[in-house]
Formats: structure tokens, sequence, C-alpha cells
């Protein structure tokens, strides 16, 4: 799928419906197009980014040039290391080559839209200054401001307090603590990460994405033993996990001489994600030697 998705953004020329007018997230689909979009929401806030790219993919075929479908593709193209094939082929890049030929001025929230490609710089004040214009808080682009807000002033104490107030509206949302984990992990702050890593897993027990997450923070911590536990559990929870999460584990193997183990799962890795090059590279280098 998303090896065609380079030609649509090139090629495609053609607009599609403006819909309804009002500035409501949801309401700028036209009304066939709203399942499926609640769809790739779930799918998000899940973190299962393999299948929320299916869907936006879909989305954007019968879309494409709405601009919360263009604006959630431009959100999904930052989220590296979580599998997203279309990253491995340019998405950020020719996204926003195409975005620049299909965007009219007409269009609902274009005017934002514009500003957040042109101007990357400025991306949480056009964040902020688009969710003030929609009736009610939208959990995806509070999400995106609050990662902005990191990405602009690396303030994760900010960050924390203004995504804590959102887990407050949807505690049950996996993405949300995945990133409050991340915020912790950055700033180190190792006794309000392994408070929070055991809520969250009370919560999530067999979620990849935090299991994974609290591999990390026991990698920081020179952990490597445990790391792997934590990867491994990931895995048996999902076996189709993402590239991403299998080339970690992989490197996780290598370093600690697990040879056969690492093997094993290059190989069904690349089975399953042949266009990851670095697993390629993992292959070659347990077929002749580091």
């Amino acid at each position: 799928m998303p090896r065609y998705l380079l030609l649509f953004f090139t090629s495609l020329l053609f607009f599609s419906g403006v819909g309804a007018q009002e500035t409501e997230w949801e309401n700028l689909l036209d009304s066939s197009s709203r399942p499926e979009y609640s769809r790739f929401l779930k799918a998000y806030q899940e973190m299962d980014f393999i299948s929320s790219e299916k869907i936006l993919f879909r989305l954007f075929q019968k879309n494409p040039s709405n601009t919360v479908v263009l604006l959630t593709y431009h959100f999904l193209s930052q989220q590296e290391g979580f599998g997203v094939e279309a990253l491995e082929y340019g998405l950020s890049r020719n996204l926003t080559l195409y975005t620049k030929r299909v965007l009219s001025s007409n269009l609902p929230l274009a005017d934002f839209l514009s500003r957040y490609i042109e101007n990357p710089k400025d991306r949480l004040a056009t964040l902020i200054e688009m969710e003030s214009q929609l009736k009610y808080v939208n959990w995806l682009v509070r999400l995106e401001i609050i990662k902005e807000h990191v990405n602009r002033n690396r303030d994760y104490v900010a960050a924390l307090d203004k995504l804590s107030d959102l887990m407050a509206r949807y505690p049950r949302f996996p993405i949300l603590h995945y990133y409050r984990l991340f915020f912790l992990l950055k700033q180190r702050n190792w006794e309000a990460f392994d408070s929070t890593l055991a809520s969250s897993l009370k919560l999530f027990p067999k979620h990849p994405e935090i299991l994974r997450i609290a591999g990390m923070g026991s990698l920081e911590r020179k952990r490597v033993d445990e790391a792997i536990r934590y990867y491994e559990r990931a895995l048996q929870a999902n076996p189709s996990w993402h590239a991403d999460g299998l080339l970690e584990l992989c490197r996780l193997y290598v370093e600690t001489k697990e040879y056969q183990k690492a093997n094993s799962l290059v190989q069904k890795a690349r089975k399953l994600y042949p266009w990851k090059r670095d697993l390629g590279v993992i292959e070659q280098q347990l077929l002749f030697g580091w």
C-alpha cells in the first residue's frame, strides 16, 4: 500500500468536495468518511500505527484534498520508530510537496495547514491557534500541541502538566500513557517513571508499546537483561509487532551475543517487513560476521 503513496502525492491533481464548512474536526469530513476516520482514531490511540497508516491511506484516496486528512497525515509523518512503512519512502517530504499543490484557500482550516507546512518553527503557535477555532478539545490536536511544545522548548514539566489534563479526559488511551512515560524517561525522573510504569502496566499489561518504553527505561539504566525481558513480552503480546520494535530486539540479542535468537528473529522480521533496510543489514552481519 504505502509504496504507491508517493505516486499519489506527486501526480494526484484533482480536488475532492469541500464538505461542511464548520470548523469542527470530524465535521470537515463527509458523512461516509467519518466512521472510517473514527476507526483511524481508535487505532491511533491504541498506537497501532500500521493499521492507522492503512486506514488513513484509504481515507486519503477518497478525500485527497481534505484538510483534516492532510493534517492527520502530517501528524502521522512525525511518528518515527513505530513501523510506519511510508516513512521509509519519504512520506514527510513528499506529503509536504503534495499538500502545497492541492491546497486551496477556500478549504476549511486551509490557512492553518499552509502555515503548518511552510513554517515548521511556528507549528506550536499554529496548532494552538487552530485548536482555539474548534468547539471542543480534540485529543489528537492537543497531543500534537504537547509534542510540539516539547520539540520547541524541551519543557517536559509543562508538557507533563498539559498531558495530565488530557489524560483526565481520556484515561484509557495507551498513547497518552506512552508519552507520559516517554517524557519522564527524557527527564530521567526514575522514581516517577517506575511508579507511572507500574500504573500503566496494570491498565495495559500486554501493550507492546508500554512494554517497549519500559525496556527503553531499563536500557537507559544499563539493565540490558531486564530490557530484553520487556521486549520479549512485547513480542509475545504481538507476534507481528512492527518493524522498529523487532529491529530493536534483534540489536539487543546481538549486543548480548545471543546470535541464534537474533538470527531467528531477523528471519521472521524480514518476511514480515522486507522493506525495512536495517533488518537486511543485521541479516548480512549475522551471516558474514561482525
